[in-house]
């Protein structure tokens, strides 16, 4: 019998690391997608180097994996500051990576899905349930992939697809935080690790058949964040 594969992006650092290493330790082979990968991904069944918003080269390396149960939207990019100061190229590298990009891949995938019964996980943020001064944009983009998770799964649940939206908080140890001039608390209780995120996936893949957590916050006990 093949093993089940699991695709993820954002698979090179992070959160998408996190929760890549975790499938492989479930028992999927797992094919990572990310810019530049190290030694910590050697476990991948396969690292697929290159930017998510290279759509030909995207769909072309995907159209190639079969057996394909999970399916994991965790590329991301943010910038921070007013809203008036948001240059063109910023706004559109989000909105390219951030939403684009997950509903994308979600769409050429979703027939392989289909046939496995798999699940679609997309890694949006606290941000998309709250009003983000000084986030505006990178909250209404990760609210548009909550909102397309929901209505996703409204779509596909008779075909045995599950779709679930993960909504970490603060999480330390990832490049989300590379464009801004704050970052997570690093004392205890003030952040999250990716691995905690990873944690939380593990116990969503593992509901049994038939039951299906649709939406999940991940937040640390404590909110704080330290300037650069």
């Amino acid at each position: 019998m093949e093993r089940m594969n699991a695709v993820v992006t954002g698979a090179s650092s992070g959160i998408g690391l996190a929760i890549a290493k975790m499938l492989s330790e479930e028992g999927y082979d797992v094919y990572g997608i990310g810019r530049i990968f190290d030694s910590r991904a050697d476990f991948l069944k396969e690292r697929i180097s290159l930017d998510i918003r290279d759509t030909d080269i995207l769909l072309e390396k995907v159209s190639k994996i079969r057996n394909v149960k999970i399916l994991v939207n965790s590329a991301g990019c943010a910038y921070y500051g007013l809203s008036e100061f948001m240059t063109p190229d910023k706004i559109k590298e989000m909105c390219r990576t951030d939403l684009e990009a997950p509903m994308i891949l979600t769409a050429a995938l979703l027939p392989k899905l289909k046939d496995t019964n798999g699940m679609v996980i997309n890694m949006a943020s606290v941000t998309s349930t709250r009003i983000n001064t000084y986030g505006a944009s990178y909250g209404a983009l990760k609210s548009g992939l909550r909102s397309y998770g929901r209505s996703l799964y409204e779509e596909v649940r008779k075909h045995g697809v599950r779709v679930v939206t993960v909504c970490p908080d603060l999480t330390l140890g990832t490049k989300l935080y590379r464009n801004a001039d704050f970052e997570p608390g690093k004392d205890d209780g003030c952040h999250l690790l990716p691995e905690d995120v990873a944690e939380c996936v593990r116990s969503v893949i593992n509901m049994r058949d038939g039951a299906c957590i649709t939406e999940v916050e991940v937040r640390p006990q404590l909110n704080r964040i330290e300037k650069k």
